[in-house]
């Protein structure tokens, strides 16, 4: 299988970075890649974070539509992973799956995002030398694609977990499906969490000072990031991990502002992963745990795992 990513820029610096021969028209492309015989391109859409989210979602779905459509009938990609805002402005990509003129197959590519979001926030507790019992979690964003997996799965292993989100009855939805000591609010309340997980569509930071009791630990999975630079700056006893990255392997660099080298975002692999096994089928919507739980086995298997945490791309210092 021929896999593509279809994301977009982070913001207006981003395209200051990329050849202007990957430009054509309103769609960014790389050259061919070729990882370890798996073929694939990564695509973007020519407008940024901030651009998606002012601009009517029936625009952006067009751009999303002619996009997939060129990835398939130009490119013969067989399946595309949607990044990003092109998540959420597709309804976890269910709607992209119902539009008859694109034929492929599509992934949000969450599944292993959410799984090494999981395996990123135990990796910490051990590090620091904390016992996630004895510890208060916070989530923002619980109700998400990739924060409702991470709400099941870490819930139950923590002292208390607060569930964060915008809208209320999504919240009471996500009541029941989750196991453990938890409770579940629409203000941003992490003041007293010891550790914080960020999965959000928000265009801008969302945490600042205010928000983060000494030493707290966040991992910020959102893109762009809701912690901010500045505020690891501000704040040096605050420990940020960035959050769906995995390691990959340094032959095969991916053409992505902001990747460091050696790494590569999680919902990525996923897909490749997904092209490398010839898997015909859909990952949309709600993550299956038992799927999730098969990313993983494949990450093993591949190579493209969780081995070191980082902070905006640097090695973690304890």
């Amino acid at each position: 299988m021929r896999f593509a990513t279809l994301s977009h820029l982070m913001n207006e610096k981003n395209l200051e970075q990329i050849p202007k021969a990957w430009i054509k028209n309103q769609l960014i492309i790389s050259p061919p890649l070729n990882i370890n015989g798996t073929k694939g391109y990564v695509i973007a859409l020519k407008l940024t974070a901030q651009q998606i989210m002012n601009l009517p979602s029936e625009d952006i779905r067009q751009r999303i539509f002619e996009g997939a459509l060129y990835a398939q009938n130009e490119l013969d990609i067989d399946i595309i992973q949607l990044g990003a805002l092109t998540t959420s402005v597709t309804s976890g990509g269910i709607w992209l799956s119902e539009q008859e003129d694109y034929t492929g197959f599509l992934t949000h590519g969450d599944s292993y995002t959410a799984a090494v979001t999981s395996q990123a926030v135990i990796k910490a507790t051990e590090i620091f030398e904390k016992q996630a019992l004895k510890l208060n979690l916070a989530i923002v964003g619980a109700y998400g694609i990739i924060g409702e997996a991470v709400s099941k799965i870490l819930t139950p292993k923590f002292n208390h977990t607060k569930l964060i989100g915008r809208r209320e009855e999504k919240l009471i939805e996500l009541e029941t499906k989750i196991k453990g000591n938890y409770t579940t609010t629409t203000d941003l309340e992490t003041k007293k969490a010891d550790v914080i997980i960020t999965a959000t569509s928000h265009p801008k930071a969302l945490l600042q000072s205010k928000h983060l009791k000494k030493d707290a630990i966040i991992i910020d999975v959102s893109q762009p990031p809701n912690a901010s630079y500045e505020l690891c700056k501000k704040r040096p006893d605050i420990i940020r991990i960035d959050g769906g990255f995995v390691d990959f392997p340094s032959e095969y660099p991916m053409p992505i502002p902001g990747v460091p080298p050696g790494k590569n975002y999680a919902c990525i692999a996923e897909v490749i992963m997904q092209a490398m096994e010839n898997e015909n089928k859909n990952h949309l919507g709600s993550i299956d745990i038992n799927y999730l739980q098969k990313t993983e086995q494949l990450g093993e298997k591949y190579g493209f795992k969780l081995n070191e945490l980082t902070n905006f791309g640097n090695p973690l210092n304890k």
